[in-house]
């Protein structure tokens, strides 16, 4: 209770008091007088404790509203951040498709990789619809012990939980498998692999892009040949790319890779949702 407050409530009971005294000496006007004065009192002296009781509560609120405006602030700029990244990565596939090798590459639709293709389970349905997003997240998950161990960190970046594609559960499940394992594999050193997901029209564009020590630019356009090791070769039979490629070109897609020595290596895959 402040200075005012109690200054109003002595001012209160001494109006009290003399209401009571001239009442019972019959002034009936100064009954009234003091009665008002008395009434007053008490009710500036409410009109400050309500002030002084809702105070604290105003504060609260600001301090609530900040922390909204904070977070709202926070959340602009992340997805701020997440469509400047879908805009570059929609322009380097939109070049790249518009690119004449390409083109004939996708009419080509090159069947000769058949024999590379994982078998399906007899009781799977090959055309079973899927969330391409989960599929990704538990196949990083699997290689969550090696991918710690060699000090590489693995996520996927995306506007949303759940996209929806046909396709085999088990070869979607194992082109992120090749490729996540040829990422750590030839990073050969700590870094990040991020894999994006996007839907550009009716295609699910698919982006794995790491920070290692990348290729050469003329090597690069022949790291899905069958049995292909590059200036960075090590131990193994050089099939899991080639076999990404089978399974991309099964489903009428596309892969290709970008990379530049110290730069990294860029996977972009296009896969048609029906």
């Amino acid at each position: 209770m402040n200075t005012a407050q109690k200054s109003l409530l002595a001012c209160s009971a001494v109006c009290y008091a003399l209401v009571i005294f001239s009442f019972f000496n019959s002034a009936l006007w100064l009954v009234l007088i003091f009665f008002i004065l008395h009434s007053l009192a008490l009710l500036y002296f409410s009109y400050l404790t309500y002030c002084a009781s809702k105070a604290p509560e105003t504060e609260e609120e600001l301090e609530s509203l900040k922390e909204q405006y904070s977070r709202l602030v926070q959340e602009n700029t992340t997805l701020s951040q997440e469509l400047s990244q879908s805009q570059k990565q929609y322009e380097e596939l939109k070049a790249f498709m518009e690119e004449p090798e390409v083109s004939e590459t996708k009419e080509a639709a090159a069947p000769s990789f058949e024999s590379l293709l994982p078998p399906v389970d007899s009781d799977a349905d090959p055309q079973e619809t899927i969330n391409i997003i989960q599929v990704a997240k538990d196949t990083i998950e699997e290689f969550l012990p090696f991918s710690s161990k060699a000090g590489i960190q693995i996520q996927v970046s995306t506007a949303t939980d759940s996209l929806f594609v046909k396709a085999s559960l088990q070869r979607i499940r194992i082109l992120f498998r090749n490729i996540i394992d040829n990422s750590i594999k030839y990073m050969n050193q700590a870094g990040n692999l991020v894999i994006t997901i996007s839907t550009i029209g009716d295609d699910i564009f698919i982006v794995l892009k790491d920070n290692g020590k990348g290729l050469p630019e003329a090597e690069t356009p022949h790291i899905f040949e069958i049995n292909y090791q590059g200036s960075n070769r090590i131990s193994g039979n050089g099939l899991g790319l080639t076999q990404a490629k089978a399974i991309v070109d099964s489903y009428g897609g596309t892969i290709y890779a970008k990379s530049t020595m110290g730069k990294g290596m860029g996977i972009y895959i296009q896969i048609p949702i029906e």
